[in-house]
């Protein structure tokens, strides 16, 4: 007999079996009584999967926030200078402001950085790559859950209309 339980249940259950206790409005079904809804416990499990790598997801995201600064659509730009007859090589840190120049072009802000600075930038620009793939992920991932919880209600539905008597002939 196969029981699907409406509360979480351990992962690993333990050695000695007990009757199931049930408190408030869990519900416990006997799905072998109920063919209709075998489907119930494969979705239950597709939810807890999805919403698990979902939560990992953001785990992930956290952990590399805390890393330290975490930079969106920032690049370096190298740039060189001659001096006393020698070149030297320099970087900036530039982005996007979201606004528009007269002529149309982007408006670009910029901030010289020292040789030191470039290190702990680059591994902000990184870390923000790293950032913006996880939630990308995370946004398929929770684009799924809401597929597959509008497929159930769809379901549902359904089932509620084929018990319902038609009302077709009632005219």
């Amino acid at each position: 007999m196969q029981k699907l339980t409406a509360f979480p249940r351990p992962a690993f259950p333990q050695a000695h079996s007990e009757p199931e206790e049930v408190l408030g409005n869990s519900i416990v079904l006997d799905l072998d009584q109920f063919p209709e809804l075998q489907w119930i416990s494969r979705y239950l499990v597709a939810l807890h999967k999805l919403q698990a790598e979902r939560d990992r997801l953001a785990q992930d995201i956290r952990a590399i926030e805390q890393e330290g600064d975490v930079f969106f659509d920032q690049w370096i730009e190298p740039y060189t200078k001659n001096k006393n007859g020698k070149q030297y090589t320099y970087h900036q840190l530039r982005w996007l402001t979201g606004e528009y120049k007269k002529s149309g072009q982007p408006k670009v802000k910029t901030k010289h950085l020292s040789h030191q600075q470039v290190g702990e930038v680059r591994a902000a620009i990184e870390r923000g790559q790293q950032v913006k793939v996880l939630q990308e992920q995370q946004s398929l991932i929770d684009a799924q859950i809401v597929r597959l919880r509008q497929l159930v209600r769809s379901t549902g539905r359904r089932m509620q209309r084929l018990n319902q008597p038609s009302r077709a002939g009632r005219r």
